[in-house]
């Protein structure tokens, strides 16, 4: 079969007009180019290496290009400031802010309002029609408002918006002269509102010659469909089409459409990644041109350049919440050294532990200082330099703005690539749109100055030029009248197409059916998605269309509106990804047991004290980690205080209670009241053991009620274990003492040691959460060692006077309970005997002493020793809270045992 390009199948009176230089206007940009590129394929086609560019222009380009030629002409006319979009966004916002109304959402009503001025004037008669819904109290009587204020405001600056140029441009037609002998032809046009009718029929009254053609073939092409099991399915049949056509012929001109494309961009990109060129995956080829092109741009408030810009603004204009501070850190659109961007990212983890929510500018100095002291020189010179006025002119923010941002390090040191270089020059126009506020407000406060650029920044859409591909990706009405050589459209549901119509609610419904506005009504619709769908079968010798069979559990059907044509069958394309199919054709790589870590020296001094000896028992991989080579697990967001903060609380509590209370007698004699006057004394001074600077972090209600949660605690306990002990008295609260262990001396610091009435003392070691039973003390693997360790080293310190108890106080709320041993009942009634360990190798005290110092010693050495394999006490126990997963890699150790990735 011959197979027609698309050039060819042009209408005739195209092609000759992109020849003769007629200027040819397109409903939109992207057929302007692919009708210039047509035309250019011609020429070189012909043998030509030079010739003139055809003069094809979108219709916002030719309605500029017309308002220039009533500026250029000698017509007496007064011609109209022209308002751009960010002034009209601004405007719209605070006319609809002070109209008296309270509403959920302003800015969003603003958008609204803005699209109803736009319909009106697309759709109505081209007078102020709205004038008639004034009178009410319903919504629209509401827009009627604030559209005469709108217009208000513009005759006031003199000003016109582009909403109003086509009506504008429509008055001018007889007085400029050029506009006589001019020659247009309108291409692609699937509908025209009323205003472009209009304008296009001022023009022809003036004298213009004015065309209508099609774009598509004259006949449908080979058309097909195909249902794919998946909406990612679906789309990477599609991707897979692509890709073999353009390498069956490279010269091709192939395109897919999807319905729902601006909501999944970023999963399109990233299968169109994986599928049509997996080689350009590799790093370093980032900035490599790719074959194919999406078509829908990204907010220029997302473009990374652009967002530091930002982000640098909103610090030097208060403070950031602290995802974005930290990101900002990271940002490699800063001046800085090699190495230096790492090091401030590690502000992040701090930020994490600290329970930070918004940083500010003098928080980011401070925390620079010790991670990056040119940096933080840097913006302390800056911040005091760079003083942000409270209320400024436009213009006067944007000096400001780029006063900070070039003393701050924005945009870097390093070599801009070309896309960067365009979002920089995006980033420019921003501010000077931004400057242009001037003619709608006079000063502006520092927050809504902040505020209107993000906006205007969210509001921009970059889409950075690139060179010219094969394979266009886009939205379905983009592929209206796109002339193609392969076309493919996605997502043409029963449920989707046609879709469920969705009309402006600040205008009249039966205003907008009569008119036929768009999205205004179901019957609208219908006939506007059958004519779509026409021209799509036009649009290319080979045409598919497709839909998902099933989303989300949900069966759907193709559309009735696709017309009949055979089924493409086909296994379904769920690929794997790039980096699956590059580890799944790995070669083996050789195994090496690399499980120890260089031995210490006899007699150095363990970091990590108690903490080391139970991380060592628990998975000796994780106490290597931990303790020698400082890894930690990342932190999770903390809300509030973390966990390990209020257990320092809890600690202190108790500490601060048994000092000024010091023995059983004295403890027993307080009365009720007394009683619960010590413990708030003591709860309310723990809460310094805390900075300062943390607690202003804090809600007020959070720390009182914390300082509450404290004291019920110490009291609870107090009742319910202390009371009843034999007298004693506390000897020692957080004493610190030394061990010499299996070769190695360590540094413990014991809660507290209680002197016993009778004779020798007892340890006790707060919990705050659950504690080890005295049975697994003695396992294979020791839980629990610290309370053996302090008996132990307490022994060491005191030979004279033995250790007779050793209990946790598992102080956990509703779930208080001793855990612990006694030499002897009397010691400590509520503890349980050597016996009830059930270990015919532990019948008394002494044999329990003999088997902590055999047992935590043997772990000891293997500290010593450096042996770190990767062997947890239990995957589903030991890894789950571990957070070192990604640095032992246990999941690649264990890769048959399902459990490492439920749990690990």
């Amino acid at each position: 079969m011959t197979v027609v390009r698309a050039s060819q199948a042009l209408p005739s009176s195209l092609r000759a007009a992109l020849a003769s230089g007629t200027t040819i206007v397109t409903p939109n940009k992207r057929l302007a180019r692919r009708l210039a590129a047509i035309n250019d394929d011609a020429q070189r086609a012909s043998g030509r290496a030079v010739w003139p560019a055809p003069m094809v222009v979108p219709w916002a380009s030719w309605l500029e290009r017309l308002w220039l030629d009533v500026l250029a002409s000698d017509a007496n006319v007064a011609v109209p400031r022209r308002f751009t979009a960010v002034q009209g966004a601004y405007a719209w916002k605070e006319i609809v802010a002070s109209g008296g109304r309270r509403l959920i959402d302003e800015n969003g009503t603003a958008v609204l309002a803005a699209d109803a001025w736009s319909l009106v004037h697309a759709w109505g008669t081209g007078v102020p029609s709205w004038r008639g819904w004034a009178g009410g109290d319903d919504d629209c009587a509401t827009f009627a408002g604030w559209a005469d204020d709108y217009l208000h405001l513009l005759a006031g600056a003199g000003a016109m918006d582009t909403a109003q140029l086509p009506d504008w441009l429509a008055c001018q037609s007889a007085a400029v002269a050029t506009w006589r002998s001019g020659s247009v032809m309108l291409a692609g046009f699937v509908e025209m509102s009323a205003q472009q009718e209009r304008l296009v029929a001022a023009l022809a009254t003036a004298g213009m010659t004015i065309a209508h053609c099609t774009t598509v073939r004259d006949r449908a092409g080979q058309t097909s469909r195909v249902a794919g099991t998946s909406p990612r399915d679906e789309l990477s049949r599609a991707l897979h089409w692509a890709r073999e056509h353009a390498l069956a012929d490279p010269g091709a001109a192939i395109g897919i459409a999807i319905e729902d494309f601006a909501s999944r961009r970023d999963e399109v990109r990233a299968l169109a990644e994986d599928i049509l060129c997996p080689e350009l995956q590799w790093p370093g080829r980032e900035g490599a041109d790719r074959p194919y092109n999406l078509s829908l741009g990204i907010a220029a408030s997302e473009v990374p350049i652009i967002a530091t810009a930002l982000d640098l603004i909103g610090l030097a204009h208060g403070s950031l919440p602290m995802p974005r501070a930290a990101a900002l850190m990271r940002s490699p659109f800063l001046a800085a050294s090699p190495g230096d961007g790492l090091r401030r990212a590690a502000l992040e983890s701090t930020w994490l532990r600290e329970g930070r929510r918004d940083i500010s500018i003098d928080e980011v100095v401070a925390a620079l200082t010790g991670v990056d002291r040119a940096f933080a020189d840097r913006w302390r010179k800056a911040r005091d330099e760079q003083r942000r006025p409270s209320n400024a002119t436009p213009r006067e923010w944007t000096e400001f703005w780029r006063a900070w941002l070039a003393a701050a390090g924005w945009p870097g040191d390093r070599a801009l690539s070309s896309a960067e270089w365009q979002a920089r020059g995006a980033w420019d126009d921003l501010l000077a749109q931004f400057a242009a506020l001037g003619a709608v407000a006079k000063r502006i406060p520092a927050r809504d100055s902040v505020a209107t650029l993000a906006a205007a920044a969210r509001d921009h859409v970059f889409q950075p030029e690139s060179a010219r591909t094969s394979i266009e990706i886009m939205g379905v009405l983009e592929a209206t009248g796109l002339p193609l050589d392969a076309l493919w459209i996605a997502g043409l549901a029963a449920e989707v197409w046609p879709p469920a119509p969705r009309p402006n609610p600040l205008l009249p419904i039966s205003w907008q059916r009569d008119r036929k506005v768009p999205r205004s009504s179901a019957a609208r619709e219908l006939a506007y998605s059958r004519v779509l769908t026409a021209q799509w079968t036009h649009g290319a010798s080979e045409v598919v269309l497709s839909y998902a069979s099933r989303v989300d559990d949900h069966a759907r059907s193709m559309s009735p509106l696709v017309p009949a044509a055979p089924w493409r069958s086909g296994p379904s394309l769920l690929p794997a990804t790039t980096a699956q199919a590059q580890f799944a054709s790995a070669p083996a790589l050789e195994r090496i047991s690399d499980d120890c870590m260089p031995s210490l020296p006899p007699g150095s001094t363990a970091s990590g004290g108690a903490s080391l000896i139970e991380t060592q028992s628990d998975c000796p991989f994780r106490a290597s980690a931990r303790f020698r080579l400082k890894v930690d697990a990342w932190p999770e967001p903390a809300a509030g205080l973390s966990a390990m903060e209020r257990g320092i609380l809890v600690h202190a509590a108790f500490a601060a209670f048994w000092r000024t209370v010091g023995d059983h007698a004295a403890l027993v004699k307080l009365a009720p009241d007394a009683l619960g006057a010590r413990v708030d004394a003591a709860a309310l001074a723990a809460m310094g053991e805390l900075p300062a600077a943390r607690w202003r972090r804090i809600a007020a209600a959070v720390r009182s009620g914390e300082a509450a949660r404290v004291a019920s605690i110490v009291l609870a306990w107090i009742d319910g274990f202390e009371r009843s002990r034999p007298p004693f008295s506390i000897e020692a609260i957080e004493a610190s003492r030394s061990l010499a262990l299996g070769g190695l001396e360590f540094e413990l610091r014991l809660d507290r040691i209680d002197a016993l009435a009778d004779g020798g003392t007892a340890i006790v070691d707060y919990k705050t959460g659950l504690a080890k039973a005295p049975a697994r003390w003695f396992d294979p693997r020791p839980q629990g060692p610290q309370i053996g360790l302090y008996v132990l080293a307490q022994q060491a310190f005191a030979p004279d006077r033995p250790v007779r108890a050793a209990a946790y106080a598992q102080l956990k709320p509703g779930e208080f309970r001793i855990q612990g041993i006694a030499a002897d009942a009397k010691a400590w009634p509520q503890l349980v005997a050597p016996s009830a360990i059930r270990d015919p190798d532990l019948p008394d005290w002494s044999a329990i002493v003999a088997q902590w110092s055999r047992s935590l010693g043997a772990i000891a050495t293997e500290v010593r020793e450096g042996h770190a394999s990767v062997t947890p006490r239990d995957i589903r126990k030991t890894c789950r809270y571990c957070g070192l997963q990604p640095f032992c890699r246990i999941g690649a150790l264990n890769e048959g045992d399902e459990s490492v990735g439920d749990d690990a």
